[in-house]
């Protein structure tokens, strides 16, 4: 019979997915457990195994295809009981054996069904193998598709074809000038887009800024450093003077979901890394309870795992805050977007030398600007002020953080 491989749900966050490489080829011969392809999801690139044993008989196209819907067909397997699925390119449809059950690969595939038929029919409308961006497309520049050779897989026009067309007889133009391009943005960029602009128009933001005496902390990082063979950074200190803050206000551990309050009782604290495509915020989990040397160390693998597309969906997922860090770009002070469903994100600006007054005395000194961005569905000014004063507390006043961190050495 004809089995069908879906679009997978990689993530809870996860509505589409893009195929960057299919790693079989029609004709191939799969068993479960195999890696079948690479799917592009809203927040990393994962391999997705094949659940049935049987011969691929249809791909969608990798090229072409975008933001595909979970749920939805990508390609099918014709199981090992059966015969092949029959591809006949001149009429452009699949023919199958009348046993098996046949289903639509996007929105322009039709079924037909006739009971007195010893086959079923799978057609493409219009008689025509093109995904529906590249239809669109050559609806927008008048282009008819039926002079077309497909260069894609079993003849699909694809979007190259219509570039290629471009260069022939500038039918297309992808610039809007000649010196600007049109680039068609990531998946995660898609998302990152979608995202950020739901998040503005339906979460109220509030924002609390404060101003940290910073010299202890960078004695402290610095008396570490010389006794340590894992060297921590600022970010380290800043995670966990967060996670400890949020100890002391478990009211914050909090996230608004599907209109309800749900009260974490982990605290788990997100790091925004920044990749090539656009940003991804893996997961240090019960950072409250680990030590500097260990944070430092999750904090250096999660992000490489990042970076490589190798995180798993439990290493990006949860969590109720997330530390944004641009100080080591010379960023003085901003403010960030919240992740939903986190409540909170905090944004970190860099250490600043400047007179400060200590002791009603005027001396240089060292600062840190942070701003707090907070979800007023769930968090009220004066429950993330208590927050910030606190986090501000234990930065300005490191001890705690390292009495706090049991795989320190005494120094």
């Amino acid at each position: 019979m004809a089995i069908k491989i879906l679009m997978p749900s990689l993530s809870p966050t996860m509505k589409a997915g893009k195929i960057n490489k299919w790693l079989i080829k029609i004709g191939d011969k799969v068993s479960s457990g195999d890696i079948i392809a690479e799917i592009e999801t809203d927040k990393a690139t994962m391999e997705v195994e094949a659940a049935d044993e049987g011969t691929i008989t249809h791909l969608i196209d990798s090229d072409s295809e975008t933001n595909i819907p979970i749920n939805t067909p990508i390609a099918l397997i014709n199981g090992v009981e059966t015969d092949s699925i029959k591809i006949n390119k001149t009429n452009e449809q699949v023919t199958v054996n009348k046993n098996e059950k046949n289903i639509p690969l996007n929105e322009n595939s039709t079924i037909k069904n006739n009971e007195n038929s010893k086959n079923q029919e799978f057609k493409i409308e219009d008689k025509l193998f093109a995904s529906p961006l590249v239809k669109n497309l050559a609806i927008e520049k008048s282009i008819d598709l039926k002079k077309i050779k497909g260069s894609g897989p079993e003849g699909r026009i694809i979007k190259r074809d219509l570039i290629k067309l471009d260069d022939k007889n500038n039918l297309i133009n992808e610039n809007i000038n000649k010196n600007n391009l049109i680039i068609d943005p990531s998946n995660i960029r898609n998302i990152i887009a979608k995202r950020t602009t739901e998040t503005k128009q339906q979460v109220p933001h509030f924002y609390l800024t404060i101003e940290s005496h910073v010299d202890r902390l960078i004695s402290l990082r610095k008396k570490i450093n010389n006794h340590n063979k894992i060297k921590i950074s600022f970010n380290d200190l800043i995670v966990k003077a967060v996670s400890l803050a949020m100890q002391k206000n478990q009211n914050t551990n909090v996230a608004w979901e599907n209109n309800k309050i749900v009260k974490y009782k982990t605290i788990d604290v997100a790091v925004a890394v920044a990749l090539q495509e656009g940003l991804i915020t893996p997961i240090v989990k019960e950072a409250n309870l680990k030590g500097l040397n260990k944070i430092s160390k999750e904090i250096k693998d999660l992000a490489k795992l990042a970076k490589e597309n190798k995180l798993k969906p439990n290493q990006y997922v949860g969590g109720s805050i997330t530390v944004s860090n641009l100080g080591m770009f010379g960023i003085t002070e901003f403010s960030a977007i919240i992740n939903p469903p986190q409540s909170s994100i905090l944004a970190v600006g860099s250490i600043v030398q400047k007179p400060i007054i200590y002791e009603n005395k005027v001396v240089a000194g060292h600062t840190l600007t942070s701003t707090l961005s907070a979800d007023h569905r769930v968090l009220d000014g004066a429950i993330a002020g208590k927050f910030l004063k606190d986090f501000n507390n234990i930065i300005e006043n490191p001890f705690e953080i390292w009495i706090e961190s049991d795989d320190m050495e005494i120094i």
